[in-house]
């Protein structure tokens, strides 16, 4: 829900845009790996209650939007303001969702044996996001 309004925003503009300086991380983690803690917990019989999912941190979105910039040929990227960020996405998209952080830890499926082992999200794109 995160990458496609990046990504068309940087089509379009011919540069990707992150809110403000992009330090901001949010805790994600690829499908695949999301499906395998599924599977395990509603197949596991220990597996019970609430279970966040989550790959890492391992990049800010400024990280991320360099990503998506190396993945369609752009140059650098730029940071927006939140003001100009809100009139192209909303002003409650571009604050709590590309303007803030959402970390969790997946402490409780890591105990019932489940660990992510696809591509982090900045590999992902690199490698593997498809081209429109």
């Amino acid at each position: 829900m995160l990458i496609p309004p990046l990504v068309t925003q940087a089509q379009a503009g011919k540069t990707v845009r992150v809110v403000g300086r992009g330090l901001n991380r949010w805790s994600t983690v690829h499908l695949d790996d999301m499906t395998d803690l599924y599977h395990l917990a509603l197949t596991d019989p220990a597996a019970t209650g609430f279970y966040f999912v989550e790959g890492g941190e391992d990049a800010s979105f400024a990280d991320i939007g360099e990503a998506i910039a190396r993945r369609l040929g752009l140059g650098p990227v730029e940071p927006w303001d939140l003001g100009s960020a809100a009139a192209a996405w909303g002003e409650g998209f571009s604050r709590y969702a590309l303007g803030a952080n959402s970390r969790v830890r997946a402490t409780r499926a890591h105990d019932l044996g489940w660990h992510p082992s696809r591509p982090s999200i900045t590999k992902w794109i690199e490698q593997e996001m498809p081209l429109p």
